[in-house]
């Protein structure tokens, strides 16, 4: 049975079962282009938010389009390089700017590979791998949050274009987006079967808020300073018939399955940004110094001392207790309630 079991190697070049050499080459790329043309910027990106300028030099060295057919300008790559791309932002120290791409990468671009038309991908999806064209996603309302079937924004069919009302929060690239994927409610009457998606220009060539569309306040926010997070508001709002995303009546379904990537997405990215912190934890607490040492060679031991907790009374002035006499609640499955 012995020579059964598979135990790691720790000494070989593939870390990890999911990562091939090319996520690895992807790794050190991504790290060193992070650590050179991003952190530097970390604390100024806080003040001032990150510039488009960042996602387009993103997609010039193909960053993008990784898991994206070769076709469109990605790099035909797995589910797996998205985790990579994940973690190695976490070198940017900038938690925004990973957020903002996310959106873009693995939240906006993906639905519309899947159920766009040829000529939404040529549209959309070209110039969003390339990353001269920034995507947001609208879900969230004032009045509805995860719950997506209680959503209350409308699109209602009038000949030729939908007319959309109603108001998103929450969202992420909402000040810089020229494009977004829209859910809404073309049949108020119904729930989960009322629901579609729209994808659709919400600015112009110039970046100017198209008639009927408006972004209504600016979010303070405690962290992610970087990003910038609106509330939007659709008056009257008119989209061609032709921006339907997918199937009339099955947004519900084409979220829950469209979206789910990006949850492990985020966690990979929200680990490696632990370690990040880790890393400068221990780099800080062997620089700095105290007492003549650096603070992080002062440790307090963990052992259990049989003095510890001392007693509130001697030993000898605890009552006797006659042999087999309950020991109570402290001493139930042989142990004392303090370590001996």
């Amino acid at each position: 049975m012995t020579d059964t079991v598979i135990k790691p190697d720790f000494d070989a070049a593939q870390k990890h079962f999911i990562f091939t050499q090319e996520h690895e080459d992807l790794r050190e790329s991504m790290e060193a282009w992070a650590k050179k043309e991003l952190h530097p910027h970390r604390n100024e990106w806080e003040e001032t938010k990150w510039p488009d300028s960042a996602i387009e030099r993103a997609g010039e060295l193909g960053y993008l389009g990784l898991c994206f057919p070769e076709e469109y300008g990605g790099q035909g790559g797995d589910y797996f390089y998205s985790l990579v791309r994940a973690e190695a932002l976490s070198y940017a120290a900038n938690g925004g700017l990973g957020m903002g791409f996310a959106v873009q990468t693995d939240m906006v671009l993906p639905p519309v590979h899947l159920l766009g038309t040829e000529e939404q991908k040529q549209k959309y999806l070209v110039p969003g791998i390339a990353g001269t064209k920034i995507g947001a996603l609208g879900i969230t309302e004032p009045g509805a949050g995860s719950d997506v079937a209680g959503i209350r924004t409308t699109a209602i069919l009038d000949g030729d274009e939908y007319v959309i009302n109603g108001a998103k929060t929450f969202i992420t690239n909402a000040a810089r987006a020229q494009f977004m994927v829209l859910v809404v409610k073309t049949d108020p009457s119904k729930a989960h079967d009322g629901i579609t998606l729209l994808l659709i220009d919400i600015r112009d060539e110039d970046g100017n808020d198209l008639p009927g569309f408006s972004v209504t306040s600016n979010l303070e926010k405690m962290g992610m300073l970087s990003s910038d997070t609106g509330e939007l508001a659709f008056e009257d709002f008119r989209v061609p018939a032709e921006s339907v995303l997918g199937e009339v009546g099955k947004g519900f379904y084409h979220i829950s399955w469209e979206l789910q990537g990006e949850r492990l997405v985020a966690a990979a990215g929200s680990h490696a940004g632990a370690e990040r912190l880790l890393e400068t934890t221990i780099e800080y607490a062997l620089d700095r110094q105290a007492f003549g040492r650096p603070i992080g060679k002062f440790r307090r031991s963990v052992t259990r001392s049989p003095r510890w907790p001392p007693r509130s009374k001697p030993r000898s002035s605890s009552p006797t207790r006659s042999p087999g006499a309950s020991t109570g609640a402290s001493t139930r499955c042989g142990r004392s309630r303090w370590p001996r």
